[in-house]
């Protein structure tokens, strides 16, 4: 069943344009709306352009990425996922993301060819990639990555493994890999409860769902109980097929249904916390839990790579004082 599917009906039921940016749902938005001869609000149009200007960068930034470093390069997410849409620019990207057998002399050999550091770079300790870095005339940064992205149990497979199955990238740039379809819609689940536990975006699911319908379901299932996502892949797959028929996500406990309110609202400073470190919860096995909880936690509560003690606090206490506004206003304010 396509994901396309239930996409028109989640669009209808939409009136916020925060929401739909918060969901990355902004460019399916415009062009629905447009298509209706419903007024697309200036933030959509603004967050479209955005997104055109990111999927014509895309492929250029990739051609110097594969001039600049030497041995394989897989491509993760956003642009591949994205020449799976109706048109690239339909599925908004911030970032390139690509996976690289080592990341630290990548970043090095992009360093010396002229790549500046991009904003962000504090926060990438406690990612699985380097700090991003940014072609100064492109608009996107590029995530050197040295693991793949997911909860801190993910057993995924060495990077040498992953390069021996990878396949040319559907973006169809010249030396450019990606992931089979089964391994990548894990790797794109993985990332989803990475961020946002059990209540992922819904761009996310319908990026795994365009995956879902290239790959066999039981190597993708075989494949999750390898990688310790056993448990997470069987709720996000509910969440997949709830959002292909067109019907309401299910919640992450069995058995029961979300309100469709929680569902098509901004998440909130406390929400976005909260839903990371109940995802925690789905970890492989009860005696994993624990130093799971401690990781994500743990985490959340650290300073970053170089800040101190003093700024970690007062980021603690703004976040605080914002914990039931949404998560893009609290950014605007801090």
């Amino acid at each position: 069943m396509s994901v396309w599917v239930g996409v028109d009906l989640l669009l209808d039921r939409i009136d916020d344009p925060a929401v739909l940016c918060a969901h990355g749902l902004q460019a399916l938005a415009a062009r629905r709306w447009r298509t209706i001869g419903r007024p697309v609000p200036p933030l959509l149009l603004t967050e479209e352009r955005a997104a055109a200007i990111a999927a014509l960068a895309t492929p250029v930034q990739l051609e110097r990425l594969r001039a600049t470093l030497d041995g394989p390069i897989i491509l993760l997410k956003g642009a591949e996922v994205a020449a799976r849409y109706p048109d690239p620019a339909l599925r908004p990207s911030s970032d390139i993301d690509v996976f690289v057998a080592d990341a630290h002399r990548a970043e090095q050999a992009l360093r010396a060819a002229g790549w500046e550091p991009a904003e962000g770079e504090r926060t990438a300790g406690r990612h699985q990639h380097q700090a991003p870095l940014r072609w100064p005339t492109s608009p996107l940064p590029v995530e050197l990555h040295h693991a793949l992205p997911g909860p801190s149990w993910l057993q995924a497979p060495e990077f040498g493994r992953l390069a021996d199955i990878a396949r040319p990238a559907a973006v169809g740039v010249d030396g450019i890999l990606a992931l089979p379809p089964a391994h990548h819609a894990l790797v794109l689940a993985a990332h989803a409860w990475r961020h946002y536990g059990p209540w992922p975006r819904f761009r996310d699911m319908i990026d795994i769902g365009l995956l879902v319908d290239e790959a066999d379901p039981a190597e993708i299932a075989a494949l999750a109980r390898a990688w310790g996502l056993d448990r997470v892949w069987t709720t996000t797959r509910r969440l997949v097929m709830a959002l292909s028929a067109g019907t309401t996500p299910p919640s992450p406990v069995p058995g029961r249904r979300a309100p469709l309110g929680m569902a098509l609202r901004e998440r909130t400073v406390a929400d976005a916390h909260l839903r990371r470190w109940l995802g925690t919860l789905w970890a492989p096995t009860p005696a994993a839990i624990p130093g799971a909880i401690a990781t994500t936690i743990g985490q959340d509560l650290r300073p970053w790579p170089g800040e101190s003690w003093s700024a970690k606090l007062g980021r603690l206490t703004r976040a605080g004082r914002h914990a039931l506004l949404p998560v893009s206003v609290h950014r605007q304010r801090r």
